[in-house]
């Protein structure tokens, strides 16, 4: 019961304090804190910005050691030849191989073992796309 006479009196000093004129800060001092203000969140983005970045350059070092080493250990060594067949002559090769399938479907299977061939993907290719792009033999396809 003793603290409800001074919440009364502090509600009506917080009323007389409200009441009362206040002067205005001047413009230097508005600069200043206005100033401040800025210069503080360019720091903050700047600071944000830097950490997302090596964030992502830690992660990006992190991941390439594991996939250099399961590539080395699947024996996925990039090598490009030096001449691959023409499109054509790839189809051609396809609808050969298999004459149950269409000219257009052979020209589709034609450009991806094209596309999987420049790419360097070295995924072994089955035994009848590695005679398509001239292989002789399986062991020649990696």
């Amino acid at each position: 019961m003793e603290n409800r006479p001074l919440a009364r009196e502090f509600e009506r000093l917080e009323q007389f304090l409200a009441s009362a004129p206040r002067p205005e800060p001047s413009v230097a001092l508005r600069q200043r804190v206005l100033g401040s203000v800025r210069s503080q969140l360019r720091r903050q983005r700047r600071v944000s910005r830097w950490r997302f970045a090596m964030a992502l350059a830690a992660m990006l070092l992190l991941s390439l050691g594991p996939l250099l080493a399961a590539a080395h250990a699947a024996n996925l060594v990039l090598q490009r030849r030096e001449s691959l067949p023409s499109l054509h002559e790839v189809a051609r090769r396809i609808q050969q191989l298999s004459p149950d399938i269409s000219s257009e479907e052979s020209v589709r299977r034609a450009m991806l073992i094209r596309i999987a061939a420049e790419a360097g993907c070295q995924a072994k290719l089955s035994d009848s796309y590695g005679r398509v792009l001239g292989y002789q033999s399986p062991g020649e396809m990696l």
